[in-house]
C-alpha cells in the first residue's frame, strides 16, 4: 500500500513553508531516515527525512520550488516495487511567493514559543487601532488572513477574541470604525529590474515591521572607553601563535550575559498576555549573510568561558551563512546584540527582536583624543547603543544595564 509523503511540523508554531527541492528524485529508492525534501521555514532551510522506506513517486500536484505547502500536506508517496502511483490525492501546490504580500501591520503576529522562567503581568498585545487582541485571535487572524481593523471585538473593553475573527471570516460581524481607514495607494510602477521577494526576506519584513508596530521603542546611547578591550584583544593576537582568538563581539557578547543576570528585567519577552523572565540567558547575535539577515542564538551563554563562547559564534555563523542552522537554533532567544562596528558604523537605532525586550547594537572602536587629567592623550572608543520596549521596562532600569556594560568592557580581563 503506498505511504502518503507529507510535511511534518517542524516547530509547534509552524504551519506551512516554502518548498525548496526534492533531493530524491522520482522513481528513487527512499531508505528510512535518507534526506527526502528540503523546505524554507522561518529563516532556515530544513532537509527532512523519510520515515519509511520505498520507491518515491511524484505527481503532477507535487510542489516545486518556491511553492507553498502547509503541514499534512500529501507532496508524494512512498510505493513498492511494481505498486501503482494513486492519482487525485496530493494536495495541489498553493501560491508562491505572493502569498506573503497580504498586510502584515494590523495583525499582532503569530504565537512565539514558550522560555520557562517566572511570569509577571502585563496588559494584552494591541492591534493598529490600540485594542486589546488576545493570542489566540491574533494566530487566527494570521492564519485565515482577516485584517484585525475590520473585527468586531466583543471581548471586555472591546477585546478581539477568537470567535470575533471567525465570524468576521464568515461575514457576519460589522466592521469597526477603525476599518473605514484610508486604504494606501498602489505604489505606481518605474522602469527597473524586478526581484521576487524570498521567503527570508518577508520574513525580515514581517518581524520588523511588527516590532516597529506593536512596541513601543526607545534607543539610549553611551560612549565606552575601550582601551581595556583593545589591550585584552591584542594581548589574546600576541599569544595565538597563529590560532584563531575571540573577536571583538564575543568579548562584549560576555559581558553583556553577566550584566544581563545582574539585570534580569533586560531579559524578559513578551509571552501571551503576559511578561515572562526567562531561567536562562540566550543571546542571539545578527549575522549578515547573501540571503539577508540571520540571528543564531547562544544558549546559557553566560556559562561559556570565553574561548567556548567564541568557537559557538563562529560555528553559528558559518553555518548562517550556509543556511544549515535548525529552527531551534534561531528561536527561545531572550536578547539579541547586533553589531555594525565592522561596516564603520559608530552608533544606529537598532530594532528589537520582538518577543525580546531589548537589543544592543554595537559600533566600530575609533581612536580618538581624550582628555585624561592635564592631558589630551590617544584612546579607544566606541558607541553602545541599547533599544528597549519601554512596555516591559522603564528607561531607569534599562541605563543602568547600559551603564553596568558600560562598566564591565571598560574593565574587561581575560579571566571575567
Amino acid at each position: 500500500m503506498a505511504i502518503d509523503v507529507t510535511l511534518p511540523r517542524q516547530g509547534w508554531s509552524m504551519e506551512e513553508a516554502a518548498f525548496v527541492e526534492w533531493i530524491k528524485k522520482d522513481g528513487d529508492t527512499v531508505k528510512a531516515g535518507e534526506p527526502l525534501f528540503a523546505v524554507e521555514t522561518d529563516k532556515a532551510v530544513q532537509e527532512i527525512e523519510s520515515m519509511d522506506a520505498g520507491i518515491l513517486r511524484l505527481t503532477p500536484n507535487s510542489p516545486k520550488k518556491d511553492d507553498k505547502v502547509r503541514v499534512g500536506d500529501v507532496l508524494g508517496y512512498l510505493v513498492a516495487s511494481g505498486e501503482a502511483t494513486p492519482t487525485g490525492k496530493a494536495a495541489a501546490p498553493q501560491a508562491k511567493a505572493e502569498v506573503h504580500a497580504q498586510p502584515i501591520g494590523p495583525q499582532v503576529g503569530t504565537a512565539v514559543p514558550a522560555v520557562r522562567g517566572r511570569l509577571g503581568e502585563a496588559s494584552l498585545p494591541k492591534d493598529a487601532t490600540g485594542r486589546p487582541v488576545s493570542p489566540r485571535a491574533a494566530r487566527r487572524a494570521m492564519q485565515e488572513g482577516v485584517d484585525l481593523r475590520a473585527v468586531q471585538g466583543t471581548g471586555k473593553g472591546g477585546r478581539v477574541r477568537e470567535s470575533d475573527v471567525v465570524a468576521a471570516k464568515q461575514g457576519k460581524a460589522a466592521p469597526t470604525q477603525a476599518a473605514s481607514a484610508p486604504v494606501v495607494p498602489a505604489v505606481p510602477s518605474i522602469p527597473g529590474r524586478g526581484e521576487k521577494m524570498t521567503t527570508l526576506r518577508w520574513t525580515i519584513a514581517d518581524r520588523m515591521h511588527r516590532s516597529k508596530t506593536i512596541t513601543a521603542p526607545v534607543t539610549l546611547t553611551t560612549r565606552v572607553d575601550a582601551d581595556a578591550l583593545v589591550a585584552l584583544r591584542e594581548g589574546m593576537k600576541a599569544k595565538a601563535d597563529g590560532k584563531s582568538v575571540p573577536a571583538y563581539g564575543d568579548i562584549i557578547m560576555r559581558e553583556v550575559a553577566q550584566a544581563l543576570l545582574e539585570h534580569p528585567a533586560l531579559n524578559a519577552r513578551w509571552e501571551d498576555d503576559h511578561i515572562r523572565f526567562p531561567d536562562s540567558v540566550n543571546i542571539g547575535f545578527a549575522v549578515d549573510t547573501e540571503a539577508g539577515l540571520v540571528v543564531p542564538v547562544v544558549r546559557d551563554a553566560p556559562k561559556h568561558a570565553l574561548p567556548e563562547l567564541a568557537g559557538l559564534t563562529r560555528d553559528l555563523a558559518e553555518r548562517a551563512k550556509a543556511r544549515r542552522l535548525s529552527v531551534e537554533e534561531m528561536s527561545g532567544g531572550t536578547f539579541t546584540i547586533t553589531n555594525l562596528g565592522m561596516a564603520g558604523i559608530d552608533g544606529f537605532t537598532p530594532i528589537i527582536n520582538w518577543p525580546e525586550c531589548a537589543v544592543l547594537g554595537v559600533g566600530r572602536i575609533t581612536k580618538e583624543p581624550v582628555v585624561q587629567g592635564e592631558q589630551i592623550v590617544i584612546g579607544d572608543r566606541l558607541w553602545l547603543s541599547l533599544t528597549f520596549d519601554h512596555r516591559l521596562v522603564d528607561g531607569a532600569p534599562a541605563a543602568r544595564f547600559l551603564e553596568a556594560v558600560k562598566g564591565r568592557i571598560e574593565k574587561v580581563s581575560a579571566h571575567d
